[in-house]
């Protein structure tokens, strides 16, 4: 064989292992991609019972402060 079949077959097999090893790092990524994704929903969803819980508390004392402005000016609000 020639040394240029050599060398087209050393690089083609230099190829072929940056190919395969950047597939790989792709993969990985993709993974990591998606814990994450579950990670931020679930972050969401806690977020979200966190304000619906907030808009109870605060909605406590505003139907109390409410009451007490119609029975001080004897005014329904």
């Amino acid at each position: 064989m020639s040394p240029e079949i050599y060398t087209i077959l050393a690089v083609a097999i230099s190829l072929a292992g940056l190919i395969l090893n950047g597939q790989r790092a792709v993969t990985e990524l993709r993974r990591d991609m998606t814990e994450l994704r579950r990670e931020l929903n679930a972050l969401r969803e806690q977020m979200n019972q966190e304000f619906a819980a907030l808009g109870e508390r605060v909605a406590r004392p505003e139907g109390l402060l409410e009451g007490l402005r119609a029975a001080v000016t004897g005014k329904a609000a």
